[in-house]
């Protein structure tokens, strides 16, 4: 994982804690921790809680050339990950997560290279030829050098059948097969060639993992819906597809520590998590996460106070829709 100074290293420290109370058998396996970009130190008290959850953390600054851009940080890191850490699978998980189970699938079956769960909205992927966005992904797996070009996924939220997007929050490599490493060949041949980051186009690097997974095998294990779960969006899957207690859930993907830009807005781990339908909300785990983050997120201002005392008051909910 990449930890950094400020909200990943609250987010690091969250998902490990997670990891190593509800991770079951596998709660004990090696986690390293690297960042990355020379800003941004980890701070003591961080370094020494990670080091208390038996965290191997290092500083390697890999992303000096694209500094501004902090998911370049995902492929450089996974490349020296993969060449430099001595296992048969490693799998890179993004800092906001949060585990509440074993994930027993990380194991890869000996059939497959490659573990990940698709993209949760189409955003800049591809319906096929006629969409606005192909000459992109053409262009991408000319880079990527991808033959069969049919691979198709259907994303988790929205539901549409795109081109093979996968989300890069939680992927397992099988590590011979040089997943990673290829990836950071592809997405550098991308931003080399003079292409800008912009809102449009802010998700290159998980592109780029896309055509390179494609490119190097069609062994690919999607793994189930309780693993990368988006909590943010859980309201808008459809129900057959939406898991209602973190009993069901392996981990969840958001952003809970990211701050609201209106200072008088609810803050967001109080809006995810109170705002979830048809959850189970007496749950043991969901007593632990929203008591964790109580406990560490800042104090609500009296703007806020009032505004989650108001909208969560027993009664209200059922009146307000239900959003992301």
């Amino acid at each position: 994982m990449c930890t950094e100074g400020g909200q990943l290293e609250r987010e690091s420290l969250l998902m490990v804690e997670s990891f190593r109370r509800f991770a079951g058998n596998l709660n004990k396996l090696p986690i390293y921790s690297f960042q990355v970009r020379d800003n941004n130190d980890v701070s003591t008290e961080t370094l020494k809680a990670l080091k208390t959850f038996g965290v191997k953390h290092k500083k390697v600054v890999l992303n000096y050339k694209y500094p501004n851009y902090p998911l370049a940080n995902k492929p450089l890191l996974c490349a020296y990950a993969e060449q430099n850490i001595d296992a048969e699978v490693i799998v890179f998980l993004d800092s906001d997560l949060v585990f509440f189970s074993e994930p027993k699938e990380f194991l890869l079956p000996a059939e497959y290279d490659v573990g990940i769960r698709p993209e949760h909205e189409k955003m800049i992927g591809s319906e096929g030829k006629d969409d606005p966005n192909d000459e992109y992904w053409q262009h991408l797996y000319r880079l990527a050098g991808v033959k069969n070009k049919e691979t198709f996924i259907t994303t988790t939220v929205d539901r549409k059948k795109i081109k093979a997007f996968w989300n890069s929050g939680v992927v397992a490599v099988r590590r011979s097969v040089g997943i990673f490493s290829a990836w950071e060949k592809t997405f550098l041949k991308l931003l080399e060639e003079g292409s800008e980051i912009d809102k449009k186009n802010f998700y290159y690097e998980q592109s780029a993992l896309s055509a390179t997974i494609c490119a190097k095998t069609d062994r690919i294990w999607c793994f189930s819906n309780s693993y990368n779960y988006p909590i943010h969006s859980h309201n808008l899957i459809s129900k057959a597809n939406r898991l209602n207690s973190f009993d069901e859930i392996v981990c969840i993907h958001d952003h809970l520590f990211r701050a609201r830009k209106e200072w008088y807005r609810e803050r967001t781990w109080v809006k995810t998590l109170k705002r979830l339908k048809n959850f189970n909300k007496k749950n043991n785990k969901y007593q632990w996460l929203y008591q964790y983050l109580n406990k560490h997120n800042s104090n609500p201002n009296l703007a806020q106070s009032f505004l989650e005392y108001v909208l969560f008051f027993p009664g209200i909910q059922w009146l307000l829709p239900y959003q992301r």
